[in-house]
């Protein structure tokens, strides 16, 4: 969370290296939030940097839920894209309960992946996917599990990995580590192939299957957790 000197919160964000995440944000050439924040003030309103306070808090499982719950309760200027994912929360706070549930973690992550191991494998075409968060699995017949993934709306990220490249990392990935394409430019970023290999992504991924699992809580630790496990071939940021 980032606080300014009139006491203003202005931002609320996520880490999985939080103390990377700190360094990141400390530095103008490379803190996003700053440079959002550059972009939404005029000169004579802007403050500067060291005018900005981070709080932190460390949780080992629900960081991604943690971060989209403060940004709906709490909104800012600078979390736009963010709001809309979750509701207004009304219950009571329980801190007892927060704290049982960071300690007990692996056990809940173990959980997640025992329910996951249950779920029903549909054809890229005809896969019942509902609308709202949770995570997914890719598996091609002949390369094996080839991704994981996860998102706050798996039924639109799966239309994303359906449509154009431009706007899908997991085809661009994959037209490049295992279809051989090379990536072309456009408004100065590698972000589309040619037609014909893009029909030919299309085919492929028509011929995968996929499983999904809505997670309230969690989503982004039973990823994690699942990739390291599996290694898929496109998940190759998190394999390194």
């Amino acid at each position: 969370m980032i606080i300014d000197k009139n006491h203003i919160w202005s931002y609320t964000g996520e880490g999985k290296n939080l103390s990377n995440r700190i360094k990141q944000h400390a530095k103008e050439k490379t803190s996003t939030f700053f440079k959002n924040y550059v972009k939404s003030n005029s000169l004579a309103k802007r403050l500067k940097l060291e005018d900005f306070e981070f709080r932190t808090i460390n949780n080992s499982i629900g960081r991604k839920e943690f971060e989209e719950f403060t940004i709906m309760n709490y909104p800012t200027n600078l979390n736009n894209f963010q709001k809309g994912k979750r509701r207004l929360f009304k219950a009571k706070a329980n801190e007892k309960l927060w704290k049982e549930v960071q300690e007990n973690y692996r056990q809940i992550i173990q959980q997640g992946e025992k329910e996951f191991s249950k779920t029903k494998h549909f054809s890229w075409t005809s896969a019942e996917i509902n609308n709202g968060a949770g995570i997914y699995w890719i598996e091609h017949k002949k390369d094996g599990h080839i991704y994981i993934g996860e998102s706050s709306d798996i039924f639109k990220r799966h239309a994303t990995h359906s449509g154009r490249t431009y706007f899908s990392a997991v085809r661009r990935n994959l037209g490049e580590t295992i279809l051989g394409f090379k990536l072309q430019t456009i408004n100065g970023r590698k972000r589309y192939f040619n037609d014909d290999e893009d029909l030919q992504l299309t085919k492929y991924l028509n011929s995968c299957t996929i499983k999904t699992m809505p997670i309230s809580f969690g989503r982004f630790e039973l990823e994690e957790h699942l990739i390291r496990k599996h290694k898929p071939i496109l998940n190759r940021k998190e394999n390194a």
